[in-house]
């Protein structure tokens, strides 16, 4: 093993090592990235069109209520989080049943506590965002949380043993159950509840689901107090990291939904979900394809880090930021597309949410190197960056205009500021490449370019065509004008 610290590392050893690194990166990319790609494309497009739909049959205002409630339950969720998954999967007895009972029963107990927390003070948070007649709304939402401490250890364990496909499978099914049940529901009752109550039954099939992919799953109660305290020690750590995610994955809506009446923040709420469709398969590129390459160069002490570093990330970084890119400037006809008249503001809000998404998979991807080369204390001084960006933009903007659009720009320019802190400490430990920064930013401003032109021809044709129509009505007619 070479030595990382004193910087020896012998001749033949180096050709090894990255030969290693290249078979891994190799089986990575046909396993873990496959099924990280296939479930994300899958659930996204899914979810497009679950959109596409549910948006005809419902009024505007059911989307920012079902926002609202998702929001407090992540807060519940996050400022709860003991890490049970990186605990369970770093263990040295994470094949064990024993201990696995343990800490099925540990987690149970935190999502009764959840539950009845989430119950008591459903009026409360209700209240303080200024929406109190949906206090009901967020009281039913809390059975998600039993529902998901009554769920298998699956999510760790095939992480753990590298069933990702299965994960995959899992993701899927219960995805296209959930779409089943609120199309069902909703053509039915055609109302908000109906979207809770879908949401509600898409948590119990997948804990179901997490039972019948993955044999030998279930669980008895044990309780053991060598385990609790092990998992509080080890989420000590978690904690703070949580706590601090709530506020930068989650302010958005929390000052939003403060500000905006409910049927403008379902337009922001429409709009968040298409921008952020690509930032979890980004996310888990880098952290279960990426992370591995880096680290093993590292390990391997590579002389030529930053080749490694932009080898393995440029293709899917050119193309992600493209995309983003492109959704962002043609932002007006993929809503026209979508949904009706109604939904026409979303479009200004996803232009400006896009600028964000963009830069997540280059800027996760910089994060995992430097955890990699054991820069820690970076990644916290990178979310402090977020902090302070968001903190002063809406102070400024509050102390200024208090304009809504102003308070969406803040949140939707948040991963600049943090692109520019990765950019430092990548020039820092000789790892940045400028042209390579440079090309991606570059492919994301010409695909919006391009997107912004072809959106605007294709919208302006449709006006000439139908006077002022929508597309459906353009579509109608160049329909009926087929021989």
């Amino acid at each position: 093993m070479p030595d990382l610290h004193s910087g020896r590392i012998g001749v033949v050893a180096l050709p090894s090592r990255l030969a290693i690194l290249r078979q891994r990166a190799t089986g990575l990319a046909k396993g873990s990235a496959a099924s990280i790609i296939f479930a994300a494309a899958f659930t996204n497009v899914l979810r497009i069109i679950s959109s596409a739909t549910l948006t005809r049959l419902l009024d505007v205002s059911a989307f920012g209520v079902v926002g609202l409630v998702t929001t407090v339950a992540y807060v519940f969720v996050m400022v709860s989080d003991i890490g049970v998954q990186p605990f369970v999967i770093r263990h040295a007895a994470g094949d064990d049943r024993a201990f696995l009972d343990e800490i099925w029963t540990l987690r149970l107990i935190r999502s009764v506590a959840l539950t009845l927390a989430m119950l008591a003070l459903a009026r409360p948070v209700a209240w303080l965002l200024g929406k109190p007649q949906f206090g009901p709304v967020i009281m039913l939402w809390s059975v998600s949380f039993l529902l998901d401490g009554l769920s298998s250890m699956s999510f760790a364990t095939a992480v753990r043993e590298r069933r990702l496909w299965r994960m995959a499978m899992l993701d899927v099914l219960a995805a296209v159950f959930q779409f089943v049940v609120s199309v069902g529901l909703v053509l039915v009752y055609r109302s908000y509840w109906a979207l809770i109550a879908a949401m509600i039954v898409g948590s119990g099939i997948k804990a179901i689901l997490s039972y019948a992919l993955f044999p030998h799953s279930l669980r008895r109660l044990r309780l053991r107090r060598a385990s609790a305290r092990e998992l509080w020690a080890f989420s000590r750590f978690i904690a703070p990291s949580s706590l601090m995610s709530i506020f930068i994955l989650q302010a958005d809506k929390l000052v939003l939904a403060r500000l905006m009446p409910i049927a403008v923040f379902s337009l922001y709420a429409l709009a968040a979900t298409i921008a952020t469709s690509g930032s979890g398969l980004a996310s888990d590129y880098v952290r279960r394809v990426l992370f591995p390459i880096y680290a093993e160069a590292v390990r391997a002490n590579s002389q030529s880090l930053s080749a490694v570093y932009y080898r393995a990330r440029r293709w899917p970084t050119l193309l992600y930021m493209a995309a983003m890119g492109g959704i962002g400037g043609s932002a007006s006809l993929i809503v026209a597309i979508l949904y009706d008249r109604r939904y026409a503001g979303v479009a200004l809000f996803l232009r400006i949410l896009t600028i964000s998404a963009t830069f997540t998979l280059a800027n996760t991807a910089a994060a995992e190197m430097l955890i990699a080369l054991g820069r820690l204390r970076l990644i916290l001084f990178a979310t402090l960056t977020r902090l302070l960006w968001l903190v002063t933009g809406i102070a400024l903007v509050y102390a200024t205009s208090r304009n809504l659009v102003g308070f969406v720009a803040v949140f939707g320019t948040m991963e600049i500021g943090a692109a520019v802190f990765c950019w430092i400490n990548l020039a820092r430990v000789r790892i940045l490449d400028v042209r390579q920064e440079a090309l991606g930013v570059a492919a994301a401003l010409a695909a919006a370019l391009l997107g912004f032109v072809l959106a605007e021809s294709v919208l302006a044709l449709v006006q000439m065509l139908t006077h002022g129509g929508s597309l459906h009505d353009a579509l109608r007619m160049l329909a009926r004008r087929q021989p």
